[in-house]
């Protein structure tokens, strides 16, 4: 049933029939026109109605899927940002061997974001924007916990003698998240101007790079003969 009273699975079952295609191409056809449409126009400005016509479906067909249009947005954060924070919580509390946690978070975080080039676009305008729509939920979600989760990793990485013993770990955070966030919030200005290595594909030495920046300030004096790891360096 939809908010109406519909029943709108036998609605579904009749155009995938139609389409040729399974229900779970349709939800990705909504999912791929909410991602483009949310990111040009933002929550507000995207109507149900164009989403799904341009998924080539009902109306309807969103309420079946996601419940509401607020729904398949949030759908939309979850199945890309999601994975970052259990990234972030398996470096914490699953006794993870990661040589390097900070590089191994820094590298899910600009990997994300290079492979959704939307996600920025949908955090400008509905989260940093004075209006933005999403803003309270997602920093309830998202920033919060990512937040105190680095600033518990860093805390860690300057107990165990990695990082500066002065470091104060959340503005640390806050620093490194900038630096891992702001190339991707600025890409429709930087790319016009710096050779900015955003794509999939190019995106490790943008994460070599911000590593490296961060341990340059943040890293504690190494011993003679130690060296900070780079990705080139630990590639088989």
């Amino acid at each position: 049933m939809d908010p109406l009273g519909r029943d709108v699975s036998h609605e579904a079952r009749s155009v995938t029939g139609r389409s040729g295609h399974g229900e779970a191409a349709v939800r990705e056809a909504l999912l791929d026109s909410g991602r483009r449409l949310f990111a040009a126009h933002g929550y507000a400005g995207a109507s149900l109605r164009r989403i799904a016509r341009e998924a080539g479906v009902n109306p309807a067909m969103v309420h079946y899927y996601f419940g509401d249009k607020r729904g398949l947005y949030r759908h939309i954060f979850e199945e890309t940002a999601a994975p970052v924070l259990t990234r972030l919580r398996r470096l914490l509390f699953a006794g993870s061997t990661e040589r390097d946690p900070i590089r191994a978070f820094v590298a899910s975080l600009m990997g994300t974001l290079a492979a959704a080039p939307w996600l920025a676009a949908l955090l400008t305008r509905d989260v940093l924007a004075p209006d933005g729509e999403y803003r309270e939920e997602f920093v309830r979600t998202y920033a919060v916990p990512g937040g105190s989760g680095l600033a518990e990793l860093i805390a860690r990485e300057v107990s165990a003698g990695r990082l500066r013993a002065d470091l104060d770990p959340e503005l640390a955070a806050l620093s490194l998240m900038s630096l891992a966030l702001h190339p991707f919030l600025a890409l429709p200005v930087a790319r016009r101007v710096f050779d900015v290595p955003a794509e999939p594909a190019r995106v490790a030495r943008l994460v070599d790079h911000t590593v490296r920046l961060f341990y340059s300030g943040a890293g504690a004096p190494a011993p003679l003969g130690a060296f900070i790891v780079t990705q080139e360096e630990t590639a088989p």
